[in-house]
């Protein structure tokens, strides 16, 4: 390669993308509607044993959040003009300028998982007044690097089969334990993440401007909340459950 074509390319992973705000918001539902799909799959093969698939697939699920979480963040002021909020007449939306991490197709995992992890810390600050400043300040992307690294092996540990030394790994003999938790930990992330989207239209000055997400966290409501949803089950006279947990029966 020349070095003018080198440096063409350079320019051209380098300049700063544009996308129409309503093209923003198709894909991070597209995003958030994968993510909330790969908790389902991942719950239904705990449900039947296969605890090291639904591991990887979790994972793959918090991935998705974190892109969605980095569209949202550089999109959400452009979709909020339209409903008019914090005293702002309605205003048409304008383009959105995508950050760094989604203008690469080659965006390590790592650094997608680290915002995950990063994300999820804020959970108890989000439910609990108490703790508010964990949620509007978590710690620095550092500090998740070595639950990172530990997800995104935890992922490729689901899927193939390696060799230790004299030790074959298989996903096959992945324990099930703490695959409970981890569903429940990953669908509460998802969820505070489309609280998020509901309580800012909340407010909105034009109702027809609300774009609603309120299908996915019924979704996922089932593995945010078990309990919850279980009770309200009965009191709804036999609401539907998750299939993982009907299956499972």
């Amino acid at each position: 390669m020349r070095d003018e074509e080198y440096l063409a390319l350079m320019a051209q992973e380098e300049r700063v993308e544009e996308v129409t705000a309503e093209f923003a918001r198709g894909w991070w539902k597209a995003l958030m509607a994968n993510a909330c799909a790969l908790l389902d799959d991942g719950a239904i093969l705990a449900a039947h044993g296969t605890a090291g698939r639904a591991q990887a697939l979790l994972v793959l699920a918090m991935e998705e959040l974190a892109k969605a979480r980095w569209l949202y963040e550089a999109a959400e002021h452009e979709w909020s003009r339209p409903l008019g909020l914090h005293g702002l007449p309605p205003s048409a939306s304008g383009t959105v300028l995508l950050p760094s991490e989604l203008s690469t197709r080659r965006l390590p995992h790592l650094q997608k998982l680290q915002a995950a992890e990063q994300f999820t810390s804020g959970l108890g600050g989000f439910w609990d007044a108490s703790r508010r400043e964990d949620y509007y300040f978590p710690a620095d992307l550092v500090t998740f690097e070595e639950a990172a690294r530990r997800r995104n092996a935890d992922k490729q540990a689901g899927f193939y089969v390696d060799r230790l030394g004299d030790a074959v790994l298989t996903p096959l003999a992945i324990s099930s334990e703490g695959i409970d938790p981890f569903i429940r930990q990953a669908a509460q992330s998802i969820e505070m993440h489309l609280i998020e989207d509901h309580t800012r239209q909340q407010d909105a000055l034009v109702d027809d401007a609300i774009d609603s997400s309120q299908d996915l966290h019924w979704k996922v409501l089932p593995y945010a909340h078990p309990e919850l949803f279980a009770d309200f089950a009965d009191r709804a006279g036999g609401a539907p459950r998750p299939v993982a947990e009907a299956e499972d029966e």
